[in-house]
């Protein structure tokens, strides 16, 4: 899944963190919601 991928890149490959998992899934969920809005609008013009 996306969240999945999200989390899986804030490792490097020897699983050091190298980014906040918590940020990336914020991040993650905040353009699936803007993109949900925008389609919405989109929908009702």
């Amino acid at each position: 899944s996306a969240i999945v991928a999200a989390i899986a890149q804030c490792y490097d490959d020897n699983g050091k963190r190298i980014e906040d998992p918590a940020e990336a899934v914020a991040t993650l969920v905040k353009g699936l919601a803007d993109g949900v809005r925008e389609a919405r609008l989109v929908a009702a013009r």
